[in-house]
């Protein structure tokens, strides 16, 4: 019974306490098991961190040697250790709902990984699409996220609270479909999606964006310049950057052109989102208006003209 005791107890103080940054060395356990055991996704690094771990513990190994770590000794983790990242709780914000083509996820240690249908997507993960890529999010709160080609998207933050719930990804270059949950509905909550021209904040909204991609998927047709575009379907959309702000409604379409200039109206291009669905609903809630130089150029061409030829025509029977 009383070995069994001790058993436990030494398995116990075994495992790492983060609260100091020490590790309890037990009976027979090599540096190779501590490696395995605190830095489980560090091989890379394992010769480096077994080396400092000699430096900052001469009392635990015999004549420095790695190999003859004494049983029982505390070692002293290397400062800013790796394993407090990779045994904090990891937060998930979301699943994989759909995924087609290839989409790598990068965790917040700059890992790969492979994903697939029902993957849990986390806090400082960040998802890459190929030119053939594409995945569904589907997060905790109920938004949905379709990221499309060529994009990256990083989860930034993700916290669902009784209040001042947060939700804050961004996405450097590509193109996405948002429909937002239960984050945004409240007063006090944050969502915000943020880009290299401008940031995105909505409410109970559904909305498109494009950015830095003049050249879509294969199925879209291009837009006319490589900037930010903002599309919204349904609710109030926020465009924002160090130039100004510019509130959307359903069907208004947004461009931004440099990060210290203000978003502007515009037309909504076939292609500014991905699919053309979604683009075609847009053009059928809003048509589009002439801009000032075709209306003119109509005016010049059409009504002054036949009233000149008028009234040439009356002028010649009166006299």
């Amino acid at each position: 019974m009383v070995f069994l005791v001790v058993l436990i107890v030494l398995n116990i103080c075994s495992l790492p306490v983060l609260a100091d940054n020490t590790v309890t060395v037990k009976p027979g356990q090599s540096i190779m098991k501590i490696m395995r055991q605190v830095y489980p996704d560090q091989r890379s690094r394992w010769p480096a961190l077994m080396r400092e771990l000699v430096q900052k513990n001469p009392a635990a190994f015999e004549n420095g040697d790695p190999r003859s770590l004494k049983g029982g000794a505390v070692l002293v983790l290397p400062e800013q250790s790796v394993s407090k990242v990779i045994q904090e709780k990891r937060i998930r914000a979301a699943s994989v709902k759909d995924i087609s083509g290839s989409v790598s996820l990068f965790n917040n240690m700059k890992a790969v990984q492979v994903i697939r249908q029902g993957s849990q997507i986390h806090v400082g993960d960040q998802l890459s699409a190929s030119g053939t890529g594409t995945v569904t999010l589907s997060f905790i709160d109920g938004a949905v996220i379709k990221l499309r080609c060529n994009s990256v998207l990083t989860i930034d933050q993700y916290k669902m609270r009784t209040r001042g719930s947060v939700s804050e990804l961004s996405i450097s270059k590509g193109s996405l479909h948002i429909e937002t949950g239960r984050i945004g509905k409240r007063d006090g909550d944050t969502l915000i999606l943020k880009t290299p021209l401008a940031s995105i904040r909505a409410k109970q909204a559904e909305y498109g964006v494009r950015v830095h991609q003049a050249r879509a998927c294969a199925e879209q047709a291009d837009v006319e310049t490589d900037g930010l575009y903002v599309t919204a379907l349904s609710g109030k959309v926020i465009a924002e950057n160090t130039g100004g702000k510019l509130s959307l409604s359903s069907g208004d379409a947004a461009l931004v052109a440099q990060k210290d200039v203000a978003p502007v109206v515009t037309q909504t291009y076939a292609g500014m989102i991905f699919g053309a669905k979604l683009a075609d609903e847009a053009v059928k809630q809003k048509p589009l208006v002439l801009t000032k130089d075709d209306s003119t150029t109509q005016e010049d061409d059409g009504v002054p003209v036949w009233w000149m030829v008028a009234a040439a025509v009356i002028l010649g029977i009166t006299f």
